[in-house]
């Protein structure tokens, strides 16, 4: 009486009794054919992660570069109203890059009218509602 073996082959088994494996062991310096290969892969995958950053990073710093030439404007042109003395100015935006708050902090601010004129100013310049403009007399 013959007996068979039938328990079926292991992964490990069927790769390496393979024909496309055996030629594949057969060439020489494999390993560091693998290793270029893993590295060219690595490098791809680096590059690809680091483009995508290098674009995220330019993206906000136009973004944040814009809206402080745009603060700097306001403030100049604050400056300029009688009275007001030195200005700065914060706007603050939402997700969509809507106005939700602007600040606007100046020296002759104590007085009434160049509140309101600043206030008046702002709200026209930027488009806003006078609700969104806080004005504050810097110290």
């Amino acid at each position: 009486m013959e007996v068979s073996d039938e328990r079926k082959k292991s992964v490990t088994a069927k790769v390496t009794g393979a024909a496309w494996f055996r030629r594949l062991r057969s060439v020489k310096n494999i390993r560091v054919i693998a290793v270029i290969f893993i590295i060219a892969v690595a490098l791809l995958i680096y590059s690809t992660v680091a483009a995508g950053v290098r674009e995220t990073t330019a993206r906000e710093d136009t973004e944040v570069s814009s809206m402080d030439e745009e603060e700097t404007r306001l403030a100049a042109v604050l400056g300029g109203i009688e009275g007001a003395g030195r200005v700065q100015t914060m706007i603050t935006r939402d997700g969509d890059d809507r106005i939700v708050g602007v600040l606007v902090i100046a020296e002759g601010a104590d007085d009434i009218t160049v509140m309101l004129r600043l206030l008046a100013a702002t709200t026209t310049a930027l488009g806003v509602d006078r609700q969104i403009v806080d004005v504050y007399t810097m110290k």
